[in-house]
This record gives C-alpha cells, sequence and structure tokens, in this order.
C-alpha cells in the first residue's frame, strides 16, 4: 500500500483563488476572519469553492451596527472552482468613515450615561 502526499503545485479540484488588493500598504487582510497577509499580497489566496468573507475589518468586531455602517469593510463573496476572484478594497475612505463612527458611537453613550444619571 503506497501512500502519498499531493504536491504542493497540484491543482486540487474543489478550489479557487481570491486576489485581494488594496488602496493602503500595511493593512491586515482577512479572509473568512483569518488574517492571510498584509497588503499588498503577491499571490492569490486559495480557498475552497463557495462563499466567504473577506475584508480589513478584523474578525473581533463583533457589533452588528458597526459592522453594518462598514459596509465596504467587508465583503461577502463567491468564489467558482478553478476560478481567481479578484477584490478591490478602498481602506482610506472606509478609515475616514470609520473614525466619524468611532466618534458617534463616544457621543452616543457619553448621551446616554447623562440621560440615565438625569
Amino acid at each position: 500500500m503506497s501512500t502519498s502526499t499531493p504536491d504542493s503545485t497540484e491543482k486540487i479540484q474543489e478550489t479557487g483563488y481570491i486576489f485581494l488588493t488594496c488602496d493602503s500598504i500595511g493593512i491586515a487582510l482577512f479572509v473568512d476572519g483569518v488574517q492571510v497577509g498584509v497588503s499588498p499580497l503577491r499571490h492569490p489566496v486559495p480557498v475552497l469553492a463557495g462563499f466567504h468573507e473577506i475584508g480589513y475589518a478584523p474578525p473581533e468586531i463583533k457589533n452588528d451596527y458597526v459592522k453594518a455602517r462598514l459596509y465596504q469593510a467587508i465583503k461577502r463573496i463567491y468564489v467558482p472552482i478553478g476560478d481567481t476572484v479578484n477584490v478591490p478594497l478602498y481602506f482610506d475612505h472606509e478609515y475616514t468613515e470609520f473614525k466619524a463612527l468611532r466618534t458617534e458611537h463616544k457621543i452616543t453613550q457619553y448621551i446616554g450615561m447623562m440621560m440615565a444619571l438625569s
């Protein structure tokens, strides 16, 4: 009985690829909550065919309100078998939105505390 290990260059039938590009350098990039590298990536990321959540928002963000506001930071895409899906990410604009959202969230918390104390 012979055992064979797959060659790293062998193409697995159920996979596809995601090639992430970003308008900023040094941004952590995530596929399904796992960091796959930092922009710019040199090679596509191999994934199983199907739906994937990609972006530069860290998976620690659990707040649905924040996730909804950062609509370009997290994208849900479909990767067909054997295909490469190019996904551009625009960090610069979203970072500006994120800073405004964080300020808005702090103000909302402050107002909530003031209302609770009165």
